[in-house]
């Protein structure tokens, strides 16, 4: 909607903005401030900041922005720079709406030259989202932690998890006791069902001792299944981690990690958004996610195109970790 003077204003409500064929000198929200000069500039929503690159980022060009700067300095400038800092109104939503905008706008080449302050709130929002959920230990819990190496966390979970999952593969490849082989019925290679009780009886009896339960296909909200958990109580609090176990040959290996353990499983409050990402590896031979013919021949280099197709807004929160049970 124009406005007096050549204004272009955006109208409240889902972000809308209008270009006016004059030399927009302010964005207005609604009947506020100008954008560019508001103190409340940081009220902005992710999706409005958005809305108002998209359309100025090629009417306003981009200019030198010196130091020092002022009510003297160019129209020109004066607009440019209020382009560039108008993106740090979005370190100031909620991440959930924060992180899909900052990944559009890393994309944008028209963005180019505000990378790094967009990279850098994308790395603010995403510890903000990690922390969410999260509640401090107790200063008994934190001695615990270092007198006793107790879990107190679900990163802490999560890493034990991981330790003995990595145990595991030890056994497996050099352990005298023929672990590989409880992985298969004669030559045949068992499913998922069976081989994630195996995991889970195992880790259960190690983790026992140190009070934490795994409970295999636990059901959480709206009847979901997951493979296995492991929790522990602490207090009146619990804390969960969640796993979810692909065989390589399964259709949907490749989008499990996100559409499953992530969307469904690590939602979870008593998770913490975080989770492991456990896929089964019987060699180059067997299907990967459906396909004979995958060129992958090593368990690394699937660990590696599985963690590649995991989106950066849930890196660091959920580990994959390939178990190798192919016979050597």
């Amino acid at each position: 909607m124009e406005g007096s003077g050549g204004y272009t204003l955006v109208q409240a409500g889902p972000a809308r903005i209008t270009q006016s064929s004059a030399w927009p000198k302010r964005v207005f929200l609604g009947q506020t401030a100008a954008a560019c000069d508001l103190p409340k500039r940081a009220s902005l929503s992710s999706c409005k900041v958005e809305a108002i690159l998209d359309v100025f980022i090629g009417v306003w060009p981009k200019v030198p922005l010196p130091i020092s700067h002022g009510s003297e300095s160019p129209n020109g400038e004066k607009a440019y720079r209020c382009l560039t800092e108008l993106v740090w109104s979005i370190s100031s939503d909620h991440p959930d709406a924060a992180i899909p905008v900052l990944k559009r706008l890393i994309s944008d080449s028209r963005c180019a030259d505000m990378v790094k302050d967009l990279k850098s709130i994308r790395s603010a929002q995403t510890r903000k989202k990690a922390l969410a959920d999260f509640t401090p230990p107790t200063p008994l819990q934190i001695v615990e932690m270092l007198d006793h190496g107790a879990v107190v966390t679900v990163d802490g979970l999560r890493k034990l998890v991981l330790h003995e999952l990595f145990k595991l593969q030890g056994a497996i490849d050099g352990g005298e006791f023929d672990t590989a082989s409880l992985f298969y019925a004669g030559d045949k290679r068992l499913d998922e069902e069976p081989c994630t009780k195996i995991i889970a009886e195992r880790l259960d009896l190690i983790l026992r001792p140190q009070s934490i339960t795994i409970t295999p296909e636990h059901h959480l909200k709206h009847d979901k299944r997951c493979d296995f958990t492991a929790g522990k109580l602490l207090g009146s609090e619990r804390r969960l981690l969640v796993t979810e176990v692909k065989g390589q040959w399964h259709p949907k290996l490749y989008e499990a990690a996100t559409e499953q353990l992530n969307n469904l499983y690590a939602i979870h409050p008593d998770a913490e958004k975080q989770g492991i990402y456990l896929v089964l590896w019987f060699g180059e031979k067997e299907k990967v996610a459906g396909k004979k013919k995958h060129g992958i021949k090593k368990p690394v280099e699937l660990k590696r195109d599985l963690e590649a197709k995991i989106s950066l807004e849930i890196r660091g929160f959920i580990d994959v970790f390939v178990l190798d049970v192919s016979k050597k």
